[in-house]
């Protein structure tokens, strides 16, 4: 089974909302094979390329998903695996979330493949109350669970291992 390794970004604004993306692809699968037939939400980020360090590929992605360029990258804190079918394909996505924090909440789709402007939906800065209290489903699933001492400032000494 091939590996994808995997940078994901906890972008937060000045108000402490997080950039999260609204999305389908039905071209992507669980392990079981099937598709999910509603929409979801996810932070950004995406694939590490070949030789790029995790940090560069979050810096990458951010830049891709957001124009974004100046943006302050904070720690890995949490990390998950687990398998995907993509277009067809058993991969096990490693992912690697980072914190990261911006002054500009202004979005912009300039860098975007014809793969997301055909999946994703929206962006949108979420409030984390909001969040928190929505019924929307996330990815991961245990966001949730480990957002607020993130939004408290308390960042676990290495990343730690969530349920994708």
């Amino acid at each position: 089974m091939q590996i994808r390794r995997t940078a994901r970004i906890l972008l937060f604004d000045e108000a402490r909302r997080l950039l999260l993306m609204h999305m389908h692809d039905p071209d992507v699968a669980g392990a079981n094979g099937r598709v999910l037939t509603r929409s979801y939400w996810v932070t950004i980020g995406g694939e590490v390329e070949p030789g790029e360090e995790l940090a560069e590929g979050a810096r990458r992605e951010i830049a891709e998903e957001t124009g974004q360029s100046d943006v302050t990258l904070g720690p890995a804190v949490w990390y998950g695996e687990h398998v995907l079918v993509i277009r067809g394909e058993p991969r096990l996505l490693q992912e690697t979330y980072f914190v990261a924090f911006t002054g500009d909440g202004k979005i912009s789709d300039a860098n975007w493949t014809d793969t997301e402007r055909a999946v994703v939906k929206e962006m949108k800065w979420w409030d984390a109350e909001a969040l928190l209290q929505s019924d929307a489903l996330v990815f991961p699933t245990s966001l949730r669970e480990h957002l607020p001492p993130l939004l408290e400032g308390r960042y676990p000494r290495s990343p730690l291992r969530i349920e994708p």
